[in-house]
Parts: structure tokens; C-alpha cells; sequence
């Protein structure tokens, strides 16, 4: 009988050691960058990242955007960062997956909703696109980024009257119109007023 009390406390000891060691192990797998108190650093890294991003640095910006929903996975506008790089990049499947993280934290930011219509547009997913750009609109109708990706989608629909009518309101809320796409209008007889010109 001795030798089954020795083996069931082995057994324990074992069992002990074994949880111990997981304890250990997750503490040690644990982001440093995450978690209570680091919330607060987030703006600032996002802040950081659209700095980066406007000297043409993406790679540092992507990484600051990154960092920001490290330190606050809530924080939906490090997820709009990250997306918006990937966009630039050229990377649009995963632009859609961090534009549709952001709408998940924040379903109230228009230009969130434009850039993933854009991006969807891009992809060939119109079905997908149109309704987020129409999003855009409903919660901001001075979303010049909407107005321009319905402006694009009626030209490549050979639509341009409406093609037309949407870069004129991107114009008036903001937006610079890529030359080729004013020589494709003007082809078409729409002549636009665009700024300083």
C-alpha cells in the first residue's frame, strides 16, 4: 500500500507542477503592450502612425497603428490606420478585414464606411461596396471620399451624367481628382470647376 499513497502524491506533485508551469507560461506569453493601464497609449500611437504615414514612412506607420490596437483592441481608430495603409499598399483583402474591425469598435465614422466601399469597389465586390458607400452618405453627406468612389463607379458603368455629378460633389467637399479621370469626363462632356483651375 505504501508504494499507491507514493504514486497518488507523485501524481499531485505532478499535477501541481503542470499547472504552475501553465501559469508561468501564459504570464510569460502575455503582450506587455496590452492590457490594463496601456489603453491610455493608443491615441498616441496613432497619432505617431498618421505622422509616419504623412512623410511617406507606411512600414513605421503600419507598425504604430499596430502598436495602438495592441495596447487598446477596442480603439477602433488604430484598426482604421492599419487599414488605411494596407489600402495605400495595395493590399485590399486585408484593408476590408481591419476596415470591417473598425466598424465593429465604431459604427459612426463615414469615412470608415467610404474607404471600405472603395476598397470593395476595387476588389469587385460591388454588392458589398455600394451599400457602405450609401453608409458614408446617411451619416455624412459632405463625405467627399463617397462622393469619388461613386463618381469612379458610374464612369467605369459608362453612367457619366451620374459619374458627372459625383465628382462635382467630391470637388466641393474636397477631394483632388486624379488627370486622367478629369480627361475621361471632360471626353465626356463633363466639365468640371476644380480648384485652381
Amino acid at each position: 500500500m505504501k508504494p499507491t499513497g507514493s504514486i497518488a502524491a507523485s501524481a499531485i506533485l505532478l499535477g501541481l507542477c503542470i499547472c504552475l508551469f501553465l501559469e508561468v507560461e501564459s504570464v510569460l506569453a502575455a503582450d506587455p503592450l496590452a492590457g490594463p493601464g496601456m489603453q491610455r497609449f493608443a491615441p498616441g500611437a496613432v497619432e505617431l502612425g498618421w505622422s509616419y504615414f504623412q512623410k511617406g514612412d507606411l512600414e513605421t506607420a503600419l507598425r504604430r497603428f499596430r502598436m495602438a490596437v495592441r495596447h487598446d483592441p477596442g480603439y477602433a481608430p488604430g484598426y482604421y490606420g492599419v487599414a488605411y495603409v494596407y489600402s495605400v499598399q495595395g493590399k485590399l483583402e486585408e484593408a476590408v478585414e481591419f476596415y470591417r474591425q473598425a466598424l465593429e469598435r465604431d459604427a459612426t465614422h463615414p469615412y470608415t464606411y467610404a474607404n471600405l466601399g472603395y476598397a470593395l469597389l476595387l476588389l469587385e465586390r460591388e454588392g458589398e461596396a455600394l451599400p457602405m458607400l450609401d453608409e458614408a452618405l446617411a451619416l455624412y453627406p459632405g463625405c467627399g471620399e463617397a462622393h469619388l468612389s461613386y463618381a469612379i463607379y458610374y464612369a467605369e458603368h459608362d453612367q457619366w451624367g451620374r459619374a458627372g455629378a459625383s465628382a462635382r460633389k467630391a470637388i466641393e467637399f474636397g477631394q483632388t481628382l486624379d488627370p486622367e479621370f478629369l480627361k475621361a469626363l471632360k471626353a465626356h462632356d463633363i466639365r468640371l470647376e476644380t480648384p485652381g483651375g
